[in-house]
């Protein structure tokens, strides 16, 4: 009985105008491509294959500094490293050349003073080796290549 009475209560409110709900069109589906999402431009789907990449293969020396990605950025490496790698706790080619105390014209760039310093341990305690963390070379040091730049960069700019 009860419902039979809200019920009727409904249509009394709907045939007086007090419930009329506006006439709304539905919404029309706007669907975006694949392949116009994210940065590659090619669908979800496809197996991308990426051109060859030729590494840098010159010798220690023979190609000028690099300058700078932006101010404050780890130098790039000049000469090609497929040579000295692995870097590993044992042997590390980059301090053969690299570990000098200062700068001498046709001598390789020295080791910054800060790579000598623990920063997570002992941050005003230099040490006479490079710290753990900064033994690694190629972890913020990277040897350019001709690969094409995938995206604009103005970082730093």
């Amino acid at each position: 009985m009860k419902l039979a009475t809200m019920a009727g209560a409904a249509l009394l409110l709907l045939r007086g105008g007090l419930l009329a709900l506006p006439a709304v069109a539905p919404p029309e589906k706007a669907t975006v491509p694949d392949r116009e999402l994210g940065l590659s431009k090619m669908s979800v789907f496809e197996t991308p294959s990426p051109p060859a990449v030729v590494e840098n293969s010159s010798a220690p020396g023979e190609r000028p500094v690099l300058p700078r990605v932006y101010p404050g950025a780890p130098p790039s490496i000049p000469h090609g490293v497929a040579d000295l790698l692995p870097i590993t706790r044992e042997q590390n080619m980059c301090l053969a050349c690299h570990q000098l105390e200062e700068k001498e014209e046709g001598l390789p760039t020295p080791i910054p003073k800060s790579h000598y310093v623990d920063l997570r341990n002992a941050e005003a305690q230099p040490r006479d080796t490079v710290a753990g963390a900064r033994y690694i070379c190629v972890t913020c040091h990277v040897a350019p290549t001709d690969a094409p730049q995938l995206v604009g960069n103005v970082f730093g700019q």
